[in-house]
């Protein structure tokens, strides 16, 4: 047992190991970013020339677009080919397998910083959003109600786990 350790040792110190480790920690971030909020609904409330601004609702990234699924399945995907990397056991064709992964959830970021939701996506359970739309219709002749979409910090998140795991497949040397 003792031997199988420093076995192990070794190679997640070697450079493919480190690497791997990389790709396992930019799958980890890739599964964070798709439960962080990946936009917020910002209620803009200006009365007697004064602005006041909140967050009144937010959306995680898998709930965000249709194709937000897609985020935690390609971090899990990242996760078992970093672990498999780490301890020197990769499948065949795990480069551009790890390439795809990292290409995808970059893309995935870019256009969901660009393609916003509208704001009625946000109603979902425990927002108070449909009440304060209802609202901004009936206040009286002075007070305007506004809302913006705003990107979170979740897509940030996606985009730099995006870069970790790109960098940790090209630096993997052993790979195919």
């Amino acid at each position: 047992m003792r031997g199988d350790a420093t076995l192990q040792a070794r190679l997640l110190l070697r450079a493919t190991g480190m690497a791997g480790a990389a790709v396992t920690l930019g799958g980890i971030g890739a599964l964070v970013g798709a439960y962080r909020p990946w936009y917020a609904v910002t209620a803009e409330l200006r009365m007697l020339e004064a602005d006041q601004t909140r967050s009144v609702a937010e959306l995680a990234g898998w709930a965000s677009h249709p194709w937000g699924w897609l985020v935690p399945a390609l971090g899990v995907l990242a996760v078992a080919l970093g672990v498999a990397t780490a301890i020197d056991r990769p499948p065949a064709r795990t480069r551009p397998v790890l390439l795809g992964t990292a290409g995808l959830l970059g893309v995935m970021a870019v256009v969901g910083s660009v393609r916003r939701p509208e704001v009625n996506r946000f109603d979902i359970a425990g927002s108070r959003l449909r009440e304060l739309v209802d609202l901004a219709d009936r206040l009286p002749s002075g007070v305007e109600l506004g809302f913006t979409v705003a990107v979170a910090d979740g897509v940030w998140v996606t985009l730099a786990s995006a870069v970790v795991v790109l960098i940790g497949a090209l630096a993997a040397r052993e790979l195919s």
